[in-house]
């Protein structure tokens, strides 16, 4: 009851924000030019009209006439229209809420303990999924026809199916996820890693590596010989995973899991192929680059929005205390980190040429400002180092770095700074936190709800004109 009260109340607030927004931009905005014609095109029947400027594939348009059409026939009308078509962003962004907390219930079960307990437990939870719910990101876009609150639906719920052992189901989903938008063909890669370091982590020799005393002893108390011992880690670490994988019997035990990713990708690899790269449509603003500098500002970005999680005295003093015990290899950190910055950041000319978005403000102001971007080394290794410290006690090591393989594909190839490709690593991570404090989630529920009402005033009351556009334009994620 208590959950669904809340999201009651979360659906009544959202449908009218919804229309106020509706209301104030009754007309196609931004890429929805391109997305909201497409999806008419489709709902007419006429499927194999194309606009070569949208370089995703149809999953969007084709789940909106399965949802739009049977409506459409029973209301003998067309229902394809703008407000339609956005108001099927605010259920897929409800049933993101609900599947966030279906995860959280079954990633956290092993906490609960007496019955006592149970209420607390499935509060911390409730709060949890509705601060992902509200995630301001996904929560702005939910009320316009882009693709991101269906293909988050998607790869959650094969996030879902697979921590549940669902392998096919998931398999089938995430395959649903990509046509949404390829780039989710990294979050078919992290279910199938983590279903294999689920299989590793039980291994004798891989459980006593991962749980050493000696080495967690050394690693905690940050030892001045860290980088070697960090070394000797994973080297272990591979070593025993390796000695496992060299069973046959094995190899077949781990492939019987993940075939179904495995299909999935083959697929993906062969549309690849046919297709001549990943982007459909138009190419030439979406060239893959080697942008190492989106981890950075990726892990600012987390930083920035689980500030209550990731910013406490705790970890701050702990982060010093570090610093000073190993000065040298921070320094050399540091160094790494500039190098680069320099090295491999780049400036896509989309960046400075639409003042529509939040980004381009915060790249003309600081983050495109060398100074700005070197100073805020120690910012993104404390943001680096608290992620990780702030991850749950099920993230072993070998899943850390299977997210941040994932991570890294799904950021570092994009030329374009843009905050909705940190949508999803933003939210597997919100998902794999700590059980947190009530007051912690409710100050991240309460600085959600906060930008949320800003950037809603900023797109309905802050308009100005192109010269080559007659409608006014807004600033918007």
């Amino acid at each position: 009851p208590s959950m669904l009260s809340k999201t009651g109340i979360y659906l009544a607030v959202s449908c009218v924000l919804f229309q106020v927004i509706y209301q104030a931009q009754p007309t196609p905005f931004i890429d929805e030019i391109f997305h909201i014609p497409q999806a008419q095109k489709f709902c007419n029947g006429h499927f194999s009209e194309w606009d070569p400027k949208i370089t995703t594939l149809p999953g969007m348009y084709f789940i909106s006439v399965l949802i739009l059409a049977p409506l459409s026939w029973f209301g003998g009308k067309s229902l394809c229209t703008v407000w339609s078509l956005r108001f099927i962003n605010i259920m897929f962004n409800l049933v993101n809420l609900l599947i966030s907390y279906l995860i959280l219930k079954r990633l956290r079960r092993e906490n609960v303990k007496p019955k006592v307990e149970d209420e607390k437990v499935r509060a911390d939870k409730i709060w949890c999924s509705l601060s992902i719910g509200l995630f301001p990101l996904l929560y702005f876009y939910s009320f316009l026809y882009y693709t991101d609150p269906g293909s988050t639906t998607f790869v959650l719920l094969a996030y879902l199916a697979c921590i549940h052992d669902h392998h096919k189901t998931a398999g089938l989903v995430s395959a649903i996820s990509i046509v949404f938008r390829q780039t989710n063909v990294v979050w078919v890669m992290f279910m199938a890693g983590i279903t294999v370091s689920d299989q590793l982590d039980d291994i004798e020799d891989v459980e006593k590596i991962q749980a050493s005393p000696e080495l967690h002893d050394k690693l905690a108390r940050y030892a001045p010989n860290y980088i070697a011992v960090s070394f000797r880690f994973f080297a272990k670490l591979l070593a025993a995973v390796l000695r496992y994988l060299l069973a046959v019997d094995h190899l077949i035990l781990i492939a019987s899991l993940i075939w179904p990713y495995l299909l999935v990708l083959c697929g993906f690899g062969g549309f690849v192929y046919i297709n001549g790269g990943i982007v459909v449509g138009d190419r030439s603003s979406h060239q893959a680059v080697l942008h190492l500098a989106q981890l950075f500002y990726f892990s600012g970005f987390a930083l920035a929005f689980a500030s209550p999680v990731l910013i406490t005295k705790d970890k701050i003093a702990r982060f010093v205390e570090m610093v000073r015990e190993r000065s040298h290899e921070c320094l050399l950190y540091a160094a790494l980190s500039c190098y680069v910055l320099f090295h491999y950041s780049h400036e896509h000319p989309y960046l400075l040429a639409d003042n529509r978005h939040y980004v381009f403000y915060l790249w003309r102001l600081f983050l495109g400002r060398s100074v700005i971007r070197y100073v805020a080394v120690p910012v993104y290794m404390f943001a680096a180092w608290s992620i990780n410290d702030s991850l749950s006690k099920n993230c072993t090591s070998l899943w850390k770095v299977v997210y941040i393989i994932c991570v890294s594909c799904q950021t570092a190839p994009q030329k374009l700074l843009e905050f909705r490709y940190f949508i999803l690593p933003y939210i597997v991570f919100r998902i794999n936190v700590k059980p947190q404090s009530k007051n912690t989630v409710w100050v991240e529920l309460i600085i959600a709800v906060f930008v949320n009402l800003i950037t809603v005033a900023v797109f309905l009351n802050k308009t100005f004109y192109w010269e080559d556009l007659k409608e006014p334009q807004r600033i918007m994620w």
